[in-house]
């Protein structure tokens, strides 16, 4: 892929991602939310492609996706909130807080990455250091199965544990507000009768 168009992409990638991740943080509806957010994994693994990461960005399709995105789903359509159950949208005053404070935290992210020694030293002519070999195993699957279960266990391990946490949390609250059935009631009803 020449130069320009390899620009033109990434611009199109990381333009959409940045689109649907806000788009996934404004919308009321949940559904909406999580179909957002795997527009939004998917532009990520095209990103990932582009820099040569194929088994990352295949990962992140399958993994990302398609499993934990099924999960959300899974736990939004068990809890299935109705419009009149979701809670009111703040006002001005909590919806200008919001904007001043992102606006903070972009300004604080944009000095700081501006006055780093790193970034300066490579924006000056011949100031790039010379990257190092990239070693033939890069990208594989077994060099990058060895990094996540030898380096990164714990990390893997408590991910995991917190999705299980939230599926059980949201299994509880879902059966604590399931109104009664038909059934139910007429069960209710009919011992109510026999009481008597």
């Amino acid at each position: 892929m020449s130069g320009w168009l390899e620009h033109l992409v990434f611009g199109i990638l990381a333009t959409v991602s940045v689109l649907s991740s806000f788009l996934v943080v404004t919308r009321k509806n949940p559904i909406y939310s999580a179909l957002f957010l795997v527009v939004m994994f998917a532009m990520v693994a095209g990103i990932f492609m582009l820099l040569d990461a194929t088994f990352l960005g295949f990962m992140q399709l399958l993994v990302y996706a398609g499993a934990i995105m099924v999960l959300y789903l899974f736990v939004i359509m068990l809890i299935n909130p109705r419009d009149e159950t979701l809670p009111d949208e703040g006002g001005t005053s909590e919806k200008a807080f919001a904007a001043g404070v992102s606006l903070l935290v972009f300004a604080l992210l944009t000095f700081g990455i501006s006055n780093s020694d790193l970034v300066t030293e490579m924006t000056t002519p011949g100031g790039i250091p010379a990257l190092a070999e990239v070693p033939a195993t890069h990208g594989a699957i077994e060099a990058f199965g060895y990094e996540l279960f030898s380096k990164h266990l714990l990390v893997f391990e408590v991910a995991s544990i917190l999705i299980l946490v939230g599926i059980i949390g949201a299994v509880h609250i879902a059966m604590k507000q399931r109104p009664a059935s038909a059934d139910e009631d007429d069960s209710n009803e009919e011992r109510l009768v026999t009481d008597v």
